[in-house]
């Protein structure tokens, strides 16, 4: 069952409007005709016919008014009856409505202290945004670092690169260096056979000018020992050993120089074929002792830029895990936000709401207040009219009281239809 706060409020204001209709439509007599609860006919006085201090009344009439007072003392007995009731009915429902207006008062105490003071779903959510703000601080901190960290691994990467091509560079300056080296090694190579076929060659021609020369020599001892013949027969002829014997120590001198020559310059020439090429292995030694360095370099430097690719390529999925992380965070704080602000929200429309029902409640109080103390007034005054101590206004108080007794019992229907 709802409970209709203007329900009172509508029944006193169709009471009211009941009860000026009512008088307005009253007609001129003052006695209109009425029917009674018992089914008795009540006989009404008209205007014409009311006591003043002139007229008399007679015997006959004054029973009969005596019995309709009679009948009108106990029907209003009963009526009295039906309004203890109803007012102890009222009281009910008034001290049922003080008990709620005092919980209300208490809820909209309570409410004031939730407005006024900070209350613990405040608090409560203050904490969480203060918590939620430290852990997006606390996230932009680290994604600082981690750019930072990122920039770092950027500018050693950027190093490490500038270096691999410093040595790939060098390696091919090397590797120039080298084949220019195997250039001339090569052309070594070739200079040393030419010189050893130099030398081959000159050997040749000096075991064969030896050759020509024992030969010449064996021709001219042949031709000495036939000289020495020829003069031995020939005592005329004139001597010619002594300058066969300077021809023979000048071609000998000769051919020893020739030789001493031709030796001095094979030992130069081989000396010097020889120091080329120990030059020239030196050369290739060195080379490659370098290659094999740079080599080793270049798989050093290698291996370590590729664990660096993977520390860079590590720390991009961490970045990227962090940062797929932070936007989840963030959007699951800011719905617990939305729903927290949609909370206070709600608890302020509640809020409202409660201040209404109390404002509805109060209106209903005032209107049953009125309605109390029209009861009320008009209880004083039938009282005042029913006070035995009335004797000398007896008949005007019964006038009044036939009045105020046909209105009320117009009222109290008007009232009870309402109800309905």
């Amino acid at each position: 069952m709802s409970y209709d706060s203007f329900f009172s409020y509508r029944l006193w204001d169709s009471y009211r409007g009941s009860r000026t209709a009512a008088k307005s439509s009253m007609p001129s007599s003052l006695y209109p005709s009425r029917a009674p609860p018992s089914g008795k006919r009540i006989v009404r006085l008209a205007s014409s016919s009311l006591p003043d201090g002139s007229e008399r009344m007679n015997l006959a009439q004054t029973s009969s008014l005596n019995t309709e007072l009679l009948g009108l003392r106990s029907q209003e007995r009963e009526q009295l009856v039906d309004l203890n009731d109803r007012f102890a009915t009222y009281i009910e429902k008034v001290r049922h409505l003080e008990q709620q207006n005092r919980a209300l008062l208490a809820e909209l105490e309570g409410l004031r202290k939730w407005q006024n003071d900070p209350s613990r779903l405040q608090a409560l959510y203050d904490g969480e945004v203060r918590s939620l703000r430290a852990a997006i601080d606390s996230e932009s901190g680290e994604k600082m670092q981690m750019e930072a960290e990122r920039d770092y691994l950027h500018d050693v990467y950027e190093q490490m690169k500038e270096r691999f091509e410093e040595e790939a560079r060098r390696r091919m300056d090397a590797e120039e260096a080298l084949q220019r080296a195997k250039e001339e090694a090569s052309r070594a190579v070739l200079s040393n056979c030419d010189v050893e076929a130099t030398v081959v060659s000159l050997c040749d021609e000096m075991v064969f000018l030896k050759k020509v020369f024992a030969e010449e020599q064996a021709e001219l001892q042949t031709q000495l020992q036939m000289a020495n013949i020829s003069v031995d027969v020939e005592v005329s002829r004139p001597d010619l050993s002594t300058a066969l014997r300077d021809i023979r120590t000048q071609y000998e001198r000769l051919a020893s120089k020739n030789m001493q020559a031709a030796e001095d310059w094979y030992k130069s020439k081989f000396a010097s074929v020889a120091e080329m090429a120990s030059k020239n292995n030196e050369a290739v030694h060195a080379i490659r002792e370098e290659t094999m360095e740079y080599r080793r370099l270049l798989q050093t430097r290698s291996s370590e830029i590729e664990a660096l690719r993977n520390v860079i390529n590590s720390l991009n999925k961490q970045l990227e895990d962090l940062e797929e992380t932070q936007t989840k965070d963030v959007a699951k704080y800011q719905i617990r936000i939305s729903e927290l602000e949609q909370d206070i929200s709600e608890a302020k429309q509640e809020m409202a709401r409660y201040l209404r029902d109390y404002q509805d409640l109060l209106n209903v109080k005032m209107a049953l207040d009125i309605e109390i103390a029209a009861y009320r007034s008009n209880k004083t005054l039938l009282r005042t009219l029913l006070r035995p101590e009335d004797g000398g206004n007896f008949l005007n108080n019964g006038f009044f009281l036939r009045l105020f007794t046909s209105s009320r019992s117009e009222d109290n229907k008007m009232a009870a239809a309402t109800c309905r």
